[in-house]
């Protein structure tokens, strides 16, 4: 029972030392239902305006889009039953010193913060599409998006993710692309609207340009597409810059 207690508590801890950091984001927009899951197991509720944390697990129901405004300004709109984890997410604003009385001789140096920026996620289920913010654009080495079976790497864009089910098999624009006994499902689709992305799997990487989508096979190939796949185009994720914020 000891054991039992005591691990417990730890958990206790862990969930509170998540909800002390500051937040990594906040929820703009939410059509359904969404939560949050803590490294302890919490699970909460999310609403408009709630906060979410680094480390902690994202998931949106049936039929929810859910778009959250990170602190860089970045954007993350999960399309229905998706789950996403925010791996690790820090950004600092820059110290501005107190302003100085005119008789003052001189104004102090501003001393930046020595403070990483970084932003890692992970997606579990489903698809979003991201907007990336300041650290995307000033440090693209800290920024990143692992999936399954390829990490995402960008140069600052807007950019779609969807990890492939028996959808992307009965997608004709995905189907037309595969040769014979190639499977979808198991794969990713990778979008870029604006800007580049990078898809590194173990077939190497691959540049997604601006108006391209690609196709990372779960053994790591990856396929260009001719355009955007038929799912996207009839099931389209919602800009989220305009969606709140």
């Amino acid at each position: 029972m000891r054991i039992h207690t005591l691990l417990a508590v730890a958990l206790a801890l862990l969930s509170f030392a998540v909800s002390a950091a500051p937040p990594a984001a906040q929820v703009t927009l939410l059509t359904g239902q969404g939560t949050a899951t803590a490294p302890g197991g919490t699970i909460r509720i999310l609403a408009k305006g709630a906060d979410v944390f680094a480390r902690e697990l994202i998931s949106s129901g049936p039929s929810t889009y859910l778009n959250l405004k990170f602190r860089d300004g970045s954007f993350i709109m999960l399309r229905p039953n998706s789950r996403m984890q925010i791996e690790a997410f820090t950004y600092e604003t820059p110290e501005i010193p107190a302003a100085q009385p005119a008789a003052a001789p001189a104004e102090p140096a501003i001393v930046p913060r020595a403070q990483t920026q970084q932003a890692y996620f992970s997606l579990l289920k489903g698809g979003f599409r991201a907007v990336t913010g300041l650290i995307g654009k000033a440090n693209k080495e800290e920024y990143r998006f692992n999936t399954p079976i390829a990490t995402i790497g960008i140069r600052g864009t807007d950019y779609v993710v969807i990890l492939c089910d028996a959808a992307c098999n009965n997608d004709p624009v995905i189907g037309a692309s595969l040769q014979g006994g190639q499977q979808a499902a198991g794969g990713i689709v990778v979008g870029t609207i604006s800007g580049g992305v990078f898809v590194s799997s173990s077939g190497g990487t691959t540049e997604v340009k601006e108006n391209k989508y690609t196709m990372v096979l779960p053994d790591g190939t990856t396929t260009q597409l001719p355009y955007e796949p038929r799912l996207l185009r009839v099931d389209p994720i919602p800009n989220p810059q305009a969606c709140g914020g």
